[in-house]
């Protein structure tokens, strides 16, 4: 779905460059908090769930929203069906979402809405609901943003996910020409195609974009880039390093999750938390001394699907120093969270094909609902042990026998043998302080 209501567009991608040049200080704490409230009282009329999960606070909610009760993605899917605003149940909205995972089509909507679901570093799917003005406004938001300046011809971007998306569709028609490539097409089929279509700008996770560079440093990538955008995993500083030097080009990020766009790259490859669109506390973790911290995410314009003080497990470090860009929107200096690897298995043509971390975590999340959390681990090409922890008095042998197949069909579909795939219930336990890598492979 292209940009239908260009009117509509055209607003919120104005209003959006107006609030980065404008919005500082005590102009910027005003918006929040006017936009805050709003928010709360919409949210209080027209979400169920919000009224109980509120209740103590009926006579201060919208003056005291700052302190009010967490929740978190379990409590969303939990009561997904009373905590959206357009009465879409679990059910219908899990149904539109896996069959757009099955028949690869994501631009259907459901009553108006765009429907998809996010599995997230968490462990946990997650589902989101955007209306049309939602879409309008975060496409023309990443506009504003990501570019920087408005271009004098049309801008080509390669877009690398897992799986499309109509918010995604509504970037393209206008200033961009925006093509959409799955990142389980094969390495040598996207390279092809981007010789082709000779993109400005690539978007895609740190790990295809590392791919990339060794194409290019092998000079089977031709491509002049202007940026790289890093999304969806953590972008760690050696991977930056080496994708910037095999282009020459900078590489930026956004940073954004089921719960909203949280943080853009500036032009001086700064990562601004977008305090206009969403409003982030700070929970500090104790045992980093205060250095390392959780965001808990209040959305300043979500009204289908309200995220009000919605806690992620990510782990942040916050730049203490000003931006030269001049904006007053604060910089998140590291993600420290989303870790993972690319796991390999033989291809039927002969080599081996990467298989990306999302790739992997949904293999296993949409194997079956009671799936709590996992673990990958792969020690050698074309094996992987999982490590699962599920529902309680599910039948283990159940689960392990549908997570076996969904991972056959996956290395079917992608022309690859099979694979020695065992499977162990339990986590393996972690030292005090540790991360938890979900997909790691731990042989190079």
């Amino acid at each position: 779905m292209k940009v239908t209501n260009i009117p509509l567009f055209a607003n919120h991608f104005m209003q959006a460059r107006w609030r980065w040049n404008h919005l500082r200080g005590t102009t910027l704490e005003e918006y929040q908090e006017r936009r805050a409230r709003q928010i709360v009282a919409y949210t209080w009329q027209h979400a169920p769930f919000y009224r109980e999960h509120w209740a103590k606070e009926i006579d201060s909610a919208c003056e005291n929203w700052r302190t009010l009760p967490m929740v978190d993605k379990q409590l969303m899917m939990e009561h997904f069906d009373m905590f959206n605003t357009r009465g879409i149940t679990r059910g219908e909205a899990m149904e539109v979402a896996l069959q757009a995972e099955r028949s690869r089509n994501f631009r259907p909507l459901f009553k108006g809405l765009t429907v998809g679901l996010s599995s997230g570093t968490s462990g946990h799917r997650g589902l989101f609901l955007a209306s049309e003005w939602e879409q309008a406004g975060w496409a023309s938001t990443i506009l504003a943003r990501a570019l920087h300046s408005v271009p004098h011809s049309r801008l080509r971007v390669a877009f690398f996910l897992r799986s499309n998306s109509n918010l995604y569709e509504q970037i393209g028609g206008i200033l961009i020409a925006f093509r959409y490539f799955d990142l389980m097409q094969p390495l040598a089929e996207a390279v092809a195609a981007l010789n082709a279509f000779q993109p400005h700008i690539i978007v895609g996770p740190p790990s295809l974009l590392g791919f990339l560079a060794e194409e290019r440093l092998r000079d089977r990538l031709h491509c002049i880039l202007e940026r790289l955008i890093s999304v969806a995993e953590v972008l760690e500083p050696q991977e930056e390093k080496q994708i910037e030097a095999a282009f020459n080009a900078p590489v930026h990020q956004i940073y954004q999750c089921t719960e909203g766009l949280l943080a853009v790259s500036c032009a001086k490859g700064s990562l601004h938390i977008q305090e206009d669109i969403v409003l982030l506390q700070f929970e500090p973790l104790p045992e980093s001394s205060g250095e390392r911290v959780l965001p808990i995410v209040t959305d300043l314009w979500r009204r289908t699907q309200p995220i009000i003080r919605y806690r992620l497990n990510d782990i942040l470090q916050l730049e203490v120093s000003p931006c030269p860009c001049g904006s007053s929107f604060r910089v998140i200096r590291t993600i420290e969270g989303r870790c993972d690897d690319i796991c390999y298995f033989e291809s039927l043509t002969g080599g081996i094909r990467p298989f990306f971390p999302d790739t992997l975590r949904r293999m296993i999340l949409l194997a079956s609902p009671h799936i709590l959390d996992y673990q990958v681990v792969q020690e050698r090409q074309g094996q992987l042990r999982l490590h699962l922890s599920v529902t309680p008095n599910i039948p283990f042998k159940r689960v392990v026998q549908e997570v076996q197949a969904s991972a056959a069909t996956m290395l079917a579909q992608y022309d690859c043998r099979s694979a020695e795939v065992s499977v162990e219930q339990g986590l393996v336990p972690l030292p005090p302080g540790a991360k938890r890598r979900r997909v790691m492979r731990v042989s190079r």
